[in-house]
């Protein structure tokens, strides 16, 4: 018994370690310096939805859950290696000192192996010959989308987009991707892409590739895996087995195209807008219920909501004895007092 009741000890103060440290970590993923940003009973709502999204990846079959095995094969000739700090050197300008520096550091990026607590990241340089290319995908933590702990950095990483001059590039099983269009004097070609907002793509590949060379690195993404394992999954995206090149398309099929991806963008705008609506309206909600709770904690503490017994109604007056008593046409009683025993 005594060995059973320090087991069960050691158990509960393992586990309340262990979400101590969790709280913290998540309040802090959240966008806060200490855990007063994030309060236990927000943790809390949201802990379900974690434990829920890590057991749906762990119960996918056949769909690899770390993000590096879902980066594309190095393809024929080409060789995959770890990024080094010179990998981004044949990208820059020949001349450093007017380069723009936005994209100076959109490229310095790239290199980059951490983007804070809680996120994962995969970065891989592919080589043949004297070209590399950089590919580099971010997963961002489940908590900043499963309530409203952190709407404002949802609401960035949704809105995050290309940098420059944003153009059309191609669609890969329904993830759409987008060339962000270097300013000039700058040796490379960056591509972008999303999926659910949770995980950004980027790809940065040399100027003289040309579009045909490129689709061997998107073909072999692993789509259909990156969206299972975010929480705002898109239906059947990279189930489509179809690759659309804007540049290899006909004017019409092009204009086409090209709507359809603006009504897709539109249409992911409003639904993420009527998430974020939604989880402002439940923070609002529990806020409340939360500060009725507390205040009625006090009062039953303090007896200030205890309810008020009812005051007993005054007893009528009893009439006086020998009361000789008409009522008048108009109601009015009337009463003659008699003359009492002596």
């Amino acid at each position: 018994m005594i060995r059973l009741i320090g087991t069960l000890l050691m158990l509960t103060t393992t586990a309340g370690g262990y979400m101590f440290y969790d709280y913290k970590m998540s309040a802090r993923m959240a966008g806060g310096d200490s855990a007063q940003e994030l309060t236990f009973s927000e943790y809390l709502s949201h802990l379900s939805g974690r434990v829920a999204g890590l057991s749906a990846a762990a119960s996918t079959s056949g769909l690899p859950t770390k993000l590096a095995d879902m980066l594309p094969r190095p393809p024929e000739g080409w060789k995959a290696r770890a990024v080094a700090p010179e990998d981004i050197d044949p990208f820059l300008p020949s001349s450093k000192k007017k380069a723009d520096k936005a994209a100076v550091a959109a490229l310095e990026s790239l290199l980059k192996t951490d983007s804070g607590e809680g996120t994962e990241v995969a970065t891989l340089a592919y080589q043949k010959g004297d070209r590399t290319v950089l590919i580099r995908a971010v997963r961002y933590p489940n908590l900043i989308f499963t309530g409203f702990a952190a709407l404002d950095q949802r609401k960035n990483l949704q809105d995050m987009g290309a940098q420059f001059r944003g153009t059309p590039f191609m669609t890969v099983r329904g993830l759409d991707v987008t060339e962000d269009l270097l300013p000039e004097g700058f040796r490379g070609r960056l591509f972008l892409a999303d999926v659910g907002a949770q995980i950004h793509l980027r790809v940065l590949a040399p100027k003289r590739m040309k579009d045909a060379e490129l689709v061997a690195f998107f073909e072999t993404l692993h789509v259909e895996a990156m969206n299972a394992s975010v929480i705002d999954k898109a239906e059947g995206l990279g189930k489509v087995p179809v690759i659309l090149l804007a540049s290899a398309m006909a004017d019409t099929d092009r204009d086409a195209y090209y709507a359809a991806r603006t009504a897709r963008a539109e249409e992911e705008a409003r639904r993420e807008e009527a998430g974020r609506k939604a989880a402002e309206a439940e923070a609002a909600s529990g806020a409340a219920a939360e500060d009725v709770g507390i205040s009625d904690m006090i009062g039953s503490l303090f007896g200030g909501n205890e309810p008020k017994a009812e005051e007993p109604a005054p007893a009528a007056k009893p009439e006086p004895k020998d009361a000789d008593c008409t009522t008048s046409k108009d109601g009015v009683k009337r009463c003659k007092v008699g003359a009492t025993e002596g």
